[in-house]
């Protein structure tokens, strides 16, 4: 991009905000022309609900423009790339779109997955396979040609496995089979009740018929605790977690059903199968550094020979190299 570009701007004086939102939070990241990030702010969830695309906007343009306020940039911004959870369908991406145009943020905007802008910060525009567990889960793998394959990121009734939801939601049931005795007993039974603030178990389904995604996902942690103080119930739980994180990955460095595998690249090498061991990256709440399952998962697929980079995924730095790259269009 050179310094005339963006109808003259120069290269310095270009402002360009990445955004990251899932169900827990919404993250945005302020940056010139270099790419260099200028400032940051934490939101509220970014997660985009079917039939509130709208909504979702309104809280990205909500906390861009707080953004700005706080630095003293100027609306609207030269361009704006925000990842959300919750837009893999073309058509929501294309209203979440729609509305933050009119909101008049940005001059050029663009709306992707969080899985998206996460991707680009891992490896730029090379090969490489994201695993993200958060709130939800979805893995992403990238070839050498740039042709993107995804494995789950199916939402709350057709998958997040090995997601803090998935997690949270498991807790709870198997909490109800103890109680009831339909199920093994479990400290989870005793657990979710004081963590809930409920009376008994039962009590559970009112909790849940009121609580979002990210709060049945913030239960995750309880469950992973009482999995290492020896509950048998919760470590199964975590271990079917972990094991299906690790099938999403295994799942893409196997040939894609149609044709070529991904092969050739950088710091790839092949698995006992021939399959490909393209590089992998952690991210979510779940794996990122310091995030309970990371140790865990790192082991098991450093077992199964996957090269894993260490160091945490900036998603909305990822979101402001795709921002920039739009003004280059």
């Amino acid at each position: 991009m050179s310094d005339s570009e963006k109808g003259g701007t120069p290269r310095h004086r270009l402002r360009v905000v990445g955004g990251d939102g899932g169900g827990t939070r919404l993250r945005l990241a302020l940056a010139d022309g270099a790419g260099r990030v200028l400032a940051r702010r934490t939101g509220p969830p970014g997660l985009v609900e079917p039939g509130r695309e709208g909504a979702a906007a309104a809280r990205v343009a909500a906390e861009l423009t707080a953004l700005a306020a706080e630095t003293g940039a100027p609306l609207p911004v030269d361009a704006l790339c925000v990842g959300l959870a919750g837009v893999g369908r073309p058509e929501r991406a294309r209203r979440v779109q729609e509305a933050l145009v009119a909101a008049r943020v940005a001059h050029r905007v663009q709306v992707v997955t969080d899985a998206a802008v996460a991707l680009r910060d891992a490896f730029g525009a090379g090969p490489g396979i994201l695993l993200i567990a958060g709130t939800g889960s979805v893995a992403l793998a990238r070839d050498v040609h740039g042709g993107v394959r995804r494995t789950g990121g199916w939402g709350a009734l057709l998958g997040d496995e090995g997601s803090g939801y998935g997690l949270g939601l498991g807790g709870l049931r198997a909490a109800l089979r103890g109680w009831e005795g339909r199920g093994p007993g479990t400290s989870l039974s005793a657990e979710l009740v004081r963590a809930l603030g409920v009376t008994t178990p039962a009590d559970f389904l009112p909790w849940t018929e009121g609580a979002g995604k990210g709060e049945v996902a913030a239960l995750a942690p309880l469950v992973i605790r009482s999995a290492q103080e020896g509950d048998r119930v919760a470590r199964e739980l975590v271990e079917a977690a972990l094991a299906a994180l690790v099938a999403h990955v295994e799942a893409l460095s196997r040939p894609p059903a149609s044709g070529d595998p991904l092969q050739g690249a950088v710091q790839g090498s092949a698995g006992p199968n021939g399959e490909l061991r393209l590089p992998i990256a952690l991210a979510g709440g779940l794996l990122s550094p310091g995030g309970p399952l990371r140790d865990a998962i790192l082991a098991l697929l450093t077992t199964r020979g996957f090269p894993v980079r260490e160091g945490p995924v900036d998603a909305a730095r990822g979101g402001v190299e795709l921002a920039l790259a739009s003004l280059s269009n």
